[in-house]
């Protein structure tokens, strides 16, 4: 086998193999949105919902540190919440509007980033401070409506 075989062989591998890797996050991603998506309508009624969105990336809780493991799953805001459930998890995270003290964008929560945009809600507990973040399309969005939603 002279060198220019064995490249073609190894090119022909990566681009099976990343073929592979491109199917199966297609396949999960899907799930997680299927799943996300059967979470906020068992939990809301859509005239509750004021923006949703089964994809939100889940960056943790500045409280906890960076040792918090991310995570996908259903964000809402309805007039009185803004709520999030990760996929697979039991216990959703419910912040009362009244307790939050805004949103903003942020480039990285709790020591992590994905070089992108993130919406940082600030909100206030009986132990202080804390905020939570997320990966989502349209933060301008987001930090409008839930500007909004707590005047």
């Amino acid at each position: 086998m002279n060198a220019l075989s064995i490249v073609v062989l190894v090119l022909a591998i990566l681009v099976v193999v990343l073929s592979v890797i491109v199917i199966v996050l297609k396949v999960v991603v899907g799930k997680v949105r299927k799943s996300s998506a059967a979470k906020i309508e068992s939990q809301f009624s859509p005239s509750d919902i004021v923006r949703a969105d089964p994809l939100a990336n889940f960056f943790g809780l500045e409280s906890k540190g960076g040792a918090q493991v991310r995570g996908n799953g259903a964000l809402v805001l309805t007039r009185t919440m803004v709520w999030f459930s990760r996929a697979g998890g039991s216990v959703p995270l419910e912040l009362p509007i009244t307790a939050i003290r805004g949103a903003d964008s942020v480039k990285s929560h709790a020591g992590k980033s994905v070089g992108r945009s993130l919406l940082r809600v600030s909100f206030e507990t009986d132990r202080g401070f804390d905020s939570a973040a997320w990966f989502v399309r349209d933060i301008d969005g987001w930090i409008a409506a839930i500007g909004a939603t707590r005047s």
